[in-house]
């Protein structure tokens, strides 16, 4: 089981800040209880690897392998224009991942036995047991660890952590940054096919990798099969939620139509307030030009409640009162005077009672 170190530059530097720190631990547990698979971030393929020997050897090697056969640069790892170099040897091509690989003998190597139980908080009992029992300090050292072996009987695990100053790795990371190079991983061996399976960039945290890069194509698929499922379930969800909806919908209706006797207050008193309404004014209107005969025409119109007082001129009273008894929406009118007027007319005051249906003109 091998510490992850498959996480993005971006994401890293998300981590470094004090918030997230906080939250690192939860990270660390949840990781270790959803039982992914861990890649050998180590053993990922870079175009670019930058070796680092042991202490004593001031060199930085550079293997090119973009090109298939491989080519070897030396530098100075102290020299002023180190990132140049190395960003010549990329060709200007920013963005280009780099491997860094160091040497064993220049970290500070050992084995712990702990409890099973820690693995989940592993990373805080190394941290806290590094600064109980060495003169380093957490926040000075890259680090990282993997388990070696495990006692089932005793419920121990044998775990190897690797720590390296920071003093130690910092000139390089800054010149591969200056140069434009992300970094990724942080090996340690003597050759890239003997490399310990640990990232030292990852501060012996776990990530997820089908997350954060680096999976494999059974994690792809476990991925796209969860959101699958979760897609199908959401839409279940919704269906049986628009059912039961619809389902209330239905009762509520047919439990409102089986009332029988006094209809219910809101409907009562709309009922009051239609009947008490006067008429359409403009549609009485219409119906009345419509209605009356030649010769004769509405001079006044006046609706209210009960119905509708109208002033008539005719020639023809007789005829006049038969039209208007075929209004829709009103009774038989009701003469309430009539004048003689010069001319032959008559000036008829007449009131249309609305008719007892209820209907509307």
């Amino acid at each position: 089981m091998s510490a992850p170190s498959a996480v993005p530059s971006a994401f890293r530097h998300w981590l470094a800040g004090a918030q997230a720190a906080r939250l690192r631990p939860f990270l660390d547990a949840a990781v270790h209880l959803s039982g992914f698979s861990e890649p050998r971030a180590d053993r990922l393929p870079t175009a670019l690897t930058v070796r680092l020997g042991a202490p004593g050897d001031e060199a930085v090697t550079v293997i090119d392998r973009r090109e298939g056969e491989a080519r070897t640069y030396r530098f100075e790892a102290g020299a002023a224009d180190l990132s140049e170099r190395i960003a010549a040897v990329a060709g200007g091509r920013g963005g280009m991942r780099a491997k860094v690989l160091l040497d064993p003998a220049a970290c500070f190597i050992r084995c712990l036995d702990v409890p099973s139980a820690a693995l989940p908080r592993m990373r805080a009992l190394l941290a806290e047991e590094l600064e109980a029992g060495t003169p380093f300090r957490a926040a000075s050292v890259y680090s990282d660890w993997f388990v070696e072996g495990e006692d089932v009987a005793a419920r121990a695990l044998r775990v190897r952590h690797v720590v390296v100053k920071r003093a130690r790795l910092d000139p390089v990371l800054d010149a591969l940054a200056a140069a434009g190079l992300p970094v990724g991983p942080v090996a340690v061996g003597r050759a890239e096919d003997q490399t310990l399976p640990v990232d030292l960039l990852s501060h012996g945290h776990r990530a997820l990798p089908a997350l954060l890069g680096g999976a494999g194509k059974g994690d792809v698929a476990l991925w796209l099969g969860a959101g699958l499922l979760l897609a199908v379930a959401f839409w279940g969800w919704r269906a049986h939620q628009d059912a039961t909806l619809a389902a209330l919908d239905e009762g509520f209706a047919a439990a409102r139509h089986a009332i029988v006797g006094v209809a219910p207050p809101v409907q009562a008193g709309l009922s009051t307030i239609l009947a008490n309404r006067a008429p359409p004014l403009a549609r009485t209107w219409d119906a009345l030009a419509a209605a009356l005969p030649e010769g004769a025409s509405a001079v006044s119109l006046h609706c209210d409640g009960t119905g509708a007082l109208v002033t008539l001129s005719v020639r023809d009273e007789a005829g006049a009162l038969a039209a208007l008894g075929r209004v829709p929406g009103f009774a038989p009118p009701v003469l309430q005077g009539a004048v003689d007027e010069p001319g032959g007319t008559r000036r008829l005051t007449l009131h249309l009672p609305r008719a007892a249906g209820g209907g509307r003109p």
